[in-house]
């Protein structure tokens, strides 16, 4: 039986390859109850048992050999085949430097246009200092001085990156003039897709770690707080935990919006909370 196009699911609306490896066969099987994931495996020419496919929705590593094997089962076209093979790279890229480039691969190669992450947003947050800047105009009357703005970021940016991320936030409203001719933040926030937002943020929360890093070794001079904690914990404790974690943060974002005194300074605010065993 052949099964609709239109009851398949949309490739370009997936970030991750095993999940839509996952709804292609139960669409597939829900048409053509033979499409099992014996049969799947099959025709990816290997023996008559479900273990592969199993093994790569647990993530079983696929090479670039059963990529092209997925790639003819499923019979995709030129552009989602383009796509599938950077969306494979991009869930299995090994470091932030792989993870960044298959990222931008995708967005470019992305076909459904409700679904594709604007650029001009996704730039802002590929690079942390458009944030820290957005910021520092809070405290800081710019008058087109880049070289002094891009020396007031910490790590110190080029009067380059300083010009281009005046030029986004500008772009994107995140700024405007005041009655003083001066750039100041507006209350205005991005807004991302669902398909890509957490993509998005992940990019940049992996900017900000790096940023944690050059903080430690080189920023010893103004005041922070860097503390670590490995702890043995229950199921039960967990769950206080990261109520007590979302509690703070909540509290933290009252204490800026509500501070009666003049902000002077730009910090970054990093909470993590990850495991180190299974």
């Amino acid at each position: 039986m052949k099964t609709k196009k239109s009851s398949l699911p949309n490739l370009f609306e997936y970030n991750d390859f095993r999940q839509y490896l996952t709804d292609y066969q139960k669409a597939r099987q829900a048409n053509d109850k033979s499409f099992t994931k014996s049969y799947f495996s099959q025709c990816m020419m290997l023996p008559n048992t479900r273990s592969y496919f199993n093994d790569v929705q647990k993530g079983k590593r696929v090479t670039a050999t059963f990529i092209e094997r997925f790639i003819n089962v499923i019979g995709f076209k030129k552009d989602e085949a383009q796509f599938f093979r950077a969306l494979v790279k991009f869930n299995q890229a090994e470091n932030i430097s792989e993870r960044e480039l298959y990222f931008e691969q995708l967005i470019s190669l992305n076909k459904t246009p409700k679904k594709t992450v604007d650029k001009k947003t996704y730039t802002y947050y590929k690079n942390w200092y458009n944030s820290a800047i957005r910021a520092l105009l809070n405290i800081y009357d710019f008058d087109k001085d880049y070289k002094s703005l891009a020396k007031k970021v910490f790590p110190a940016i080029t009067v380059k990156q300083a010009k281009e991320s005046i030029q986004l936030l500008r772009t994107l409203k995140l700024i405007e003039k005041n009655s003083q001719g001066f750039y100041k933040p507006t209350e205005k926030s991005i807004a991302t897709s669902d398909y890509i937002r957490n993509e998005v943020i992940l990019q940049y929360q992996l900017k900000c770690l790096e940023l944690a890093k050059s903080a430690i070794v080189k920023n010893k001079k103004q005041k922070q707080i860097i503390a670590t904690n490995t702890i043995s914990v229950s199921e039960k404790g967990l769950e206080l935990i990261q109520k007590k974690v979302q509690k703070f943060r909540s509290e933290i974002r009252s204490l800026v919006h509500k501070d009666e005194h003049e902000a002077n300074t730009v910090y970054q605010l990093d909470i993590l909370l990850f495991p180190n065993s299974k």
